[in-house]
């Protein structure tokens, strides 16, 4: 989903510390970075460097009720749009030669947009 045309979130029920990695399942190290953001924060996490096969460290990031949530790989540039709840704790960022994949705890992934 673009941007411009956003779903509305709703409300997140629990409150939770949340955390992303990514997995690269290319054959290169990776370049650029994964970035999280909604409009009150952002939090990014470098992969340059990441070697096939490998994940990186957790990242933390802060969903919050009615916020849309967005993913991007900056060697791609797009914008992702796939909304966190309270119970997301961990969510993986796999990236592979078709771009990147974004797999949270416990929302679907069906919800995914672009």
């Amino acid at each position: 989903m673009k941007e411009t045309e956003k779903k509305e979130k709703g409300e997140m029920l629990d409150s939770n510390d949340h955390f992303f990695f990514v997995v690269n399942l290319t054959n290169e190290n990776l370049r650029g970075q994964v970035i999280w953001s909604n409009s009150e924060n952002t939090s990014t996490l470098d992969v340059s460097g990441l070697r096939p096969g490998t994940a990186s460290f957790l990242q933390g990031f802060y969903p919050a009720s009615w916020k849309t949530d967005y993913w991007q790989w900056t060697e791609r540039g797009r914008k992702y749009q796939l909304d966190c709840y309270g119970s997301d704790i961990y969510v993986v960022v796999v990236i592979s030669y078709y771009g990147i994949s974004v797999l949270p705890t416990a929302t679907s992934p069906d919800t995914w947009q672009w």
